[in-house]
């Protein structure tokens, strides 16, 4: 018997707003914050994540990257900001066939099909990604879990949010195989198949409440714009004139 008291928590979260150029209108929109997690508990039954896989596309290390991205404030540079001058098609290219390597290899690890697969939670980085990616797969797109027209580019948080929002929504259901997949800076890429267990429903609802906030968005993210080094009364300004 397993010792069931073994807990982990796992916790997926992102604050792109501090490395968007908020100058680069054509890319800064796509990006969010977000945050997500799952406690994990020891279990006799098998459930949970039954294969994984993590590697890196050979050769497109450059197609998206973060220099300087750890740095504490004090050392915050212009190269710290997220480069958004990638080559698009590069990382299109490069994302699907990663996360399609990593597919492949945990349900092969799992003697499975895309058909034994109830339901699939990508990252949500593009819509054309995780369509092709579900075509090339011959992956229904009614069994793909689609957040990103709610929450924009999270990164490490969008699996989590999207899981969560599947919960609450009734699409996972007991005994499900649900299958992930992601990819990010370096690239990196990995999968996983995860086999849920019988309970859908919380344990109990927090009473927790967003407050009111009656500013702006600009007044919102004012740290993200000092990061930058912008004034948001600039970007506001900037904005109404091209109005």
């Amino acid at each position: 018997m397993l010792a069931l008291s073994i807990k982990r928590l796992v916790i997926g979260s992102e604050r792109l707003s501090l490395a968007m150029d908020w100058q680069k209108r054509e890319s800064c929109f796509l990006f969010g914050d977000g945050a997500g997690a799952v406690l994990i508990e020891a279990s006799d039954h098998q459930s949970g994540l039954l294969a994984s896989k993590i590697s890196c596309v050979p050769d497109s290390r450059e197609c998206l990257r973060l220099p300087g991205w750890g740095l504490t404030p004090e050392h915050f540079t212009e190269d710290f900001f997220i480069s958004l001058d990638f080559e698009g098609q590069e990382i299109f290219k490069s994302a699907v066939k990663g996360m399609s390597d990593a597919i492949n290899d945990v349900l092969e690890k799992e003697n499975l099909s895309a058909e034994d697969i109830d339901l699939f939670i990508p990252h949500q980085a593009n819509i054309r990604i995780i369509q092709t990616l579900a075509k090339r797969l011959n992956f229904p797109m009614e069994k793909v879990v689609v957040a990103i027209d709610e929450y924009a580019n999270t990164s490490a948080a969008s699996i989590p949010l999207a899981l969560c929002d599947a919960l609450e929504e009734g699409r996972i259901k007991p005994g499900m195989k649900i299958l992930t997949a992601t990819f990010g800076a370096g690239l990196t890429c990995g999968a996983g198949v995860i086999h849920w267990g019988d309970r859908v429903e919380p344990l109990a609802v927090s009473d927790a409440a967003v407050a009111d906030y009656e500013g702006t968005v600009f007044d919102l993210m004012a740290d993200s714009f000092v990061h930058y080094g912008v004034d948001a009364k600039h970007l506001l300004s900037k904005d109404s004139a091209k109005r």
